[in-house]
């Protein structure tokens, strides 16, 4: 009795009773797992059978196998590289005789046992391996459940078909699928009680709840999954033992969810933790992702050779685009249509020892109020600067008590404990210093930004965030900043015209514990949707080309052309903050019929730099280098 083979070819469940199907060195290695001898096999003598027992996560002993086909099933079945091409069938042979093939860098994937995290180009194999994957743990985990999620059920069409077909295609593995459930959601139940559930994310991934599996868990096109809810009702989903794996293309953005574990799981010394991992259960917590990083490079011809790489520069316009990178490359890039490309953004992006960052959240159901404050610094320098913040404070304080403050005689207020945090916070700057504002309300956020006017440089220096507060409260924090930064009432300051930041306009302008600081001429406030004549930085109209007239533009858009002139220019300095890192290389545009159209998602802080560059270039007119009017152009 030998083996013969030395590579794994498609098996019938019948030839294995007829003689050694397992190729050579991995049948030489399954007898020596069990520490048995050809001498004993041909007497037909069997080991015990190992299993690995769900419910205790222990390996335990069963009876002696029954037979030589049964020891070179399990034999196959222990491992995914012979179970697959054994048992599945290529699609694309028109006779579906040819084995289902993983290329060689899929192998070491589908056979690592633990989490693993797949940041790769596109159509390099990633479906085809959790199809594999799926199948393999379906039909031989006894008492098994798995979960296949992804953002849209369109997403999951494609693997339930591609799975449907591998048992049309070996009559082996038909018989052990005995239901498929399709609404409201598919699920497969096989013979052995494995249950494998299909479930789409949806907006906040309510789909998933009621899943609870332990075998293993799947997110597919994971970098579409953008909100919270999404990942933490997945990793909800899974059992203590359970192996969650992701599949994605990256898309270049750095505030998603698949961007934190993927920095995460690279060691990379910026990385932050996952929002969906903070509040999720221990073992959640203590999961560690191995990385595969699949390029279009690593793929064989005639999948990649010169003429496809030539065929995909022509297609998404060169090797430097986003598109490239994302789907040939398999790295992050920027987004596509981004705004703040990374290469430019990258070189702004400055240690400032003056800047700070407040946070303060109000906890009312607790009656907290959440302090955290941090200054920035440049870790090191990898593809651009390194980002890493400094812990300065930590804190909870009771909210009672905490904004209440008491009008003076002479029409000004004490300070509040509110104030007295953010006078006793930030660094008083010299200079021209100017404010920009983003107003929010209930769950949207509040960003103020200061920055420091040198000459024709500037360079944002304080950022202060707040959430869960009052329009009065907003007041406060621009009183106590304007106290801080302002010198003789010289600071001018921008605000967007939301219903908040109208709000905030309209009390620092008409209350009385306002008045001495005369907002009505520092204060602007501006409709970023209104449309304008397109002026430069020296407020000189820019002619549309075809009738000699000032080109229309929107507020939003031309605060944000300024803002990208002064990056190319480099007369912008940003700190090494990671949120206004991963804020403003996010952000993304699409063009119109008339007008960019601006993301909406995460640009509290670029909004409130809006608000500022209008202030600049609209609102006020400079007398000097160092101090500034109170005339409107």
């Amino acid at each position: 009795m030998t083996a013969v083979l030395d590579t794994i070819e498609p098996v019938a469940l019948e030839d294995l009773k007829k003689g050694i199907r397992v190729p050579r060195a991995d049948f030489e290695q399954w007898l020596e797992k069990h520490d048995w001898t050809w001498t004993q096999l041909a007497r037909k003598e069997f080991p015990s059978a190992r299993y690995f027992n769900n419910y205790t996560q222990q390996e335990a002993l069963r009876r002696p196998y029954s037979g030589l086909d049964e020891f070179q099933l399990s034999c196959l079945c222990n491992d995914p590289g012979l179970w697959v091409p054994a048992f599945l069938r290529e699609p694309e042979d028109i006779d579906h005789k040819d084995p289902y093939t993983l290329w060689d860098y899929q192998l070491s994937s589908i056979r690592t046992s633990g989490p693993t995290l797949h940041k790769c180009g596109a159509e390099v194999g990633k479906t085809r391996e959790i199809v594999a994957y799926g199948l393999w743990k379906f039909f031989t985990v006894q008492d098994g459940s798995g979960l296949i999620g992804a953002p849209q059920q369109t997403h999951l069409d494609e693997i339930i078909d591609a799975m449907l077909e591998q048992l049309d295609f070996n009559e082996d593995l038909a018989p052990s699928l005995i239901k498929h459930k399709k609404h409201p959601h598919h699920m497969f139940r096989g013979s052995n009680r494995f249950k494998l559930y299909f479930r789409p994310s949806g907006h906040d991934g309510e789909a998933y709840r009621g899943v609870h599996v332990r075998t293993f868990a799947i997110k597919d096109e994971a970098a579409k999954d953008d909100h919270k809810k999404q990942w933490s009702e997945f990793f909800r989903a899974i059992k203590p033992g359970c192996v969650p794996k992701l599949y994605s293309v990256p898309d270049g953005r750095r505030d998603t969810e698949f961007y934190r574990l993927s920095k995460l799981s690279e060691g990379a010394k910026d990385a932050e933790q996952s929002e969906a991992l903070k509040s999720a259960s221990k073992y959640i917590k203590s999961i560690s992702f191995k990385l595969f990083r699949w390029s279009k490079e690593l793929m064989p011809f005639p999948y990649w050779s010169e003429d496809r790489k030539r065929f995909y520069i022509d297609l998404y316009g060169g090797e430097d685009s986003p598109e490239f990178k994302h789907n040939v490359l398999g790295e992050d890039g920027d987004p596509e249509n981004t705004v703040f490309p990374w290469q430019q953004f990258k070189h702004v992006v400055k240690e400032i020892p003056e800047y700070r960052s407040l946070k303060i959240l109000i906890d009312a159901r607790n009656n907290d109020v959440i302090v955290r404050g941090y200054r920035c610094e440049v870790a090191g320098y990898g593809d651009g600067p390194v980002s890493r913040a400094v812990s300065l404070i930590d804190t909870v304080l009771p909210l009672e008590g905490f904004f209440d403050y008491q009008l003076t005689p002479t029409g000004g207020m004490t300070d509040s404990e509110f104030r007295k945090l953010i006078k006793g916070f930030f660094v008083t700057v010299p200079g021209l210093n100017r404010c920009g504002g983003d107003f929010g309300f209930s769950q949207d956020p509040t960003e103020i930004l200061i920055k420091n006017i040198l000459g024709d440089k500037k360079r944002v220096i304080a950022r202060l965030q707040l959430k869960q507060v009052t329009y009065d409260q907003q007041c406060q924090a621009i009183d106590a900043l304007d106290d801080l930064y302002c010198t003789r009432n010289t600071i001018s300051h921008g605000t967007d015209l939301g219903n908040a930041g109208s709000a905030v306009l309209h009390d620092l302008n008409g209350l009385p514990q306002y008045r001495h600081k005369e907002y009505d001429d520092r204060l602007r406030g501006f409709q970023f949707e209104s449309t304008t004549d397109n002026i430069d930085e020296h407020g000189e109209p820019i002619l549309d080309s075809k009738d000699d007239k000032p080109s229309k533009i929107t507020l939003k858009e031309l605060a944000t052309d300024h803002m990208t002139r002064r990056v190319q220019r480099m007369t912008i300095e940003y700190p090494p903050d990671p949120d206004i890192v991963t804020s403003y290389t996010g952000h993304t545009c699409v063009y119109g019929s008339k007008h960019r159209i601006y993301s909406k998602n995460n640009d509290h802080i670029i909004d409130a730099d809006r608000a500022e560059t209008l202030a600049e270039i609209l609102g006020f007119e400079r007398e000097d280098e160092f101090a500034c009017g109170s005339r409107l152009r």
